[in-house]
């Protein structure tokens, strides 16, 4: 067996084509959906995620305004400016780059944000209303995105799982049409940023979740990964997850993003001739070996395109929820 694919690019399309028609439909309304990034100093990282998160919400028909503050900037003056755009009535979501140098986060940002503003999901209290189901709630990007990618592809998940179970008796009225539904799903990853949110997503839509981590007993782990129909692994190591983990046409989807310098066969860098600099590889936390036995997966890098196209999603979102519209 080899894997198809689950094709995030795909997916990312979706989510972005359907926030371009509900931005423009706010616009008929005299409303402009508006992104603020918040940005200290001038870090390759964070310059490099600015360029492609301005790319995507302009494809998306969003406006973005970014606030670049000074590298020496103190917490008290930091604090001071985020307040300013957080009162901003047409700025709907604040996306605040971190880690900050001798700045507080949970105070500048965790405690300063409007939580109908935080399209990053950093404050405790999103994470509450993700809990119990607040609609007025916004949730972590990569876990909406992993939500996104299942959901594209309901059909051909329960295609490959609902045959292995009897009916379920007890779902109401349309319910066992969601494909999470009494899905087992293994989640590798007990981050506050990937894997509890996404198995409150998972849970609140009555599949049965199990977390593993770094800590969980090897018999355990294996026993809880074998079982599931689909398997969710995003940690900072590759080959985390080996094809003799996983059931026979598992479905797995791999969100991790693991970057490695290049070498050729000989052991050599491999350079960029353009830049002059080595170049890097992409990996995820699964092994080669994992598509020979997997039914469907994800390709890497694939869920993280979507994660950019679900942060112009809470955006459009926390516009909506500002302005009183459903």
């Amino acid at each position: 067996m080899s894997a198809k694919v689950l094709d995030c690019k795909v997916v990312a399309q979706a989510v972005k084509d359907e926030c371009k028609a509900e931005a423009e439909a706010l616009k008929a309304r005299g409303i402009t959906p508006k992104l603020g990034i918040v940005r200290v100093g001038e870090k390759g990282p964070d310059l490099s995620y600015e360029k492609g998160a301005t790319k995507t919400m302009n494809e998306a028909g969003i406006e973005v305004e970014v606030f670049a503050l000074p590298a020496d900037i103190s917490q008290e003056e930091y604090i001071k400016k985020f307040r300013e755009i957080n009162a901003d009535p047409a700025i709907h979501g604040i996306l605040a780059f971190r880690p900050l140098d001798n700045i507080d986060e949970n105070e500048a940002i965790g405690g300063t944000i409007d939580v109908l503003k935080d399209v990053d999901a950093v404050t405790p209290a999103n994470m509450g209303k993700l809990v119990i189901s607040d609609p007025t709630g916004l949730n972590p990007c990569t876990p909406e995105a992993i939500m996104a990618v299942i959901d594209y592809y309901a059909d051909e998940i329960k295609a490959q799982t609902r045959k292995k179970y009897a009916p379920l008796e007890l779902a109401r009225p349309g319910q066992e049409d969601d494909v999470c539904c009494g899905l087992d799903v293994c989640v590798i990853n007990n981050s506050n940023v990937i894997g509890k949110p996404l198995s409150m997503l998972l849970t609140n839509r009555y599949a049965t979740v199990s977390i593993v981590h770094h800590l969980t007993h090897a018999e355990v782990k294996n026993d809880y990964i074998k079982r599931a129909d689909v398997v969710i692994v995003a940690t900072p190591f590759k080959d985390t997850l080996t094809a003799d983990m996983i059931s026979e046409g598992a479905i797995v989807i791999d969100a991790a993003v693991i970057r490695e310098k290049a070498f050729d066969a000989d052991g050599n860098p491999i350079i960029n001739e353009k830049t002059g600099k080595q170049k890097t590889i992409t990996l995820g936390s699964s092994a080669a070996d994992v598509e020979e036995k997997a039914s469907w997966k994800t390709p890497v890098p694939g869920v993280g395109g979507i994660t950019s196209a679900m942060l112009c999603k809470n955006v459009i979102r926390a516009c909506k929820i500002q302005n009183g519209i459903k």
